[in-house]
């Protein structure tokens, strides 16, 4: 598995320092209502499009089959076909979109060789808590029916995407479901409350998240915050864990890894120095996130080809 740097990039370095004097004071004193939704959506989209511009040679096919709606990313040289990754993206529960995330699928999907379903989930506040949830079982059920056993089935997702990701296939397990094939996540959140980012050291240092901006989007997914607590004794799939150790929710990810190294699951967990939180949707800026999505890679070939991994 390919290991985190043992120092972050001055890139990196940059990127946190920057942020945490601009995008991190806007963001916290910004409102998160109905009013501001719509812009802040189309900005966070926009700036997806321009720090992870899709990879020359992806080919896109938007879906819309009922109740499920997303896009087909194949990066250049993704002509596997015997699985499929469901990338789940981040944005706080209320924003994000498939197609802010295409250049992020189009990178992971060249990695791995294989096509991402990025699904374009139920936003809060429109649509909160269950809706998401639903969403991601409905896509991964139409997956299946459409010829992808469990088992050939990676899931992924970042941030409040890798909350959705985790939770549903914690949820899967506790109803005694088949697994998927196995789970990455970047820079997951692990407990909606906040008590596990907030009680975090290196959540002081982020250069991009607070408390209140946290707090607020969270509201409008559910008033009743809740953690992943993967039940013991029930079968969870191998999972990857990328983290910064100077982001809000580094100790989301070291608490959520704890945990489900506890039900006996394999977990391996990385943190990444001096990185802001999600880098690897960053990477124009941030050179750490092409190492990430070459691990996600050989994560995702140790999961889906054991013998060949093994090599």
């Amino acid at each position: 598995m390919t290991a985190p740097p043992v120092r972050g990039s001055w890139q990196a370095r940059a990127v946190r320092q920057v942020s945490a004097l601009t995008a991190r004071r806007l963001a916290a004193a910004a409102p998160v209502n109905a009013c501001t939704l719509p812009f802040a959506r189309a900005l966070i989209d926009q700036a997806l499009r321009t720090v992870a511009p899709a990879l020359s040679g992806t080919t896109v096919e938007q879906v819309r089959d009922g109740r499920v709606r997303g896009e087909w990313v194949r990066g250049p040289r993704a002509g596997r076909t015997d699985a499929v990754v469901l990338y789940v993206h981040g944005g706080g529960f209320v924003a994000g979109s498939a197609a802010g995330y295409r250049g992020v699928a189009s990178r992971l999907s060249t990695a791995t060789g294989l096509p991402v379903f990025t699904l374009d989930y139920r936003r809060a506040p429109e649509h909160p808590y269950p809706a998401a949830p639903q969403d991601i079982d409905h896509a991964f059920r139409w997956l299946t029916g459409r010829g992808y056993a469990p088992g050939r089935i990676l899931v992924a997702g970042d941030s409040a995407g890798g909350f959705l990701a985790a939770d549903f296939v914690i949820d899967r397990a506790r109803s005694g479901l088949p697994a998927p094939s196995g789970v990455v996540l970047f820079s997951p959140m692990a407990d909606l409350s906040l008590g596990v980012a907030t009680g975090y050291e290196g959540a002081r240092t982020c250069g991009l998240l607070s408390a209140g901006l946290s707090r607020r989007a969270v509201t409008h997914f559910t008033p009743d915050p809740y953690e992943l607590l993967p039940a013991p004794g029930k079968t969870l799939p191998p999972a990857l864990i990328h983290a910064g150790d100077t982001e809000f929710f580094g100790g989301d990810a070291l608490v959520l890894a704890q945990r489900w190294t506890a039900t006996g699951a394999v977990c391996d967990l990385q943190i990444w120095p001096d990185q802001i939180h999600a880098f690897q949707v960053l990477p124009v800026l941030i050179p750490e996130s092409r190492l990430a999505y070459r691990s996600a890679a050989r994560f995702a070939a140790a999961v889906l080809e054991p013998t060949a991994a093994a090599v």
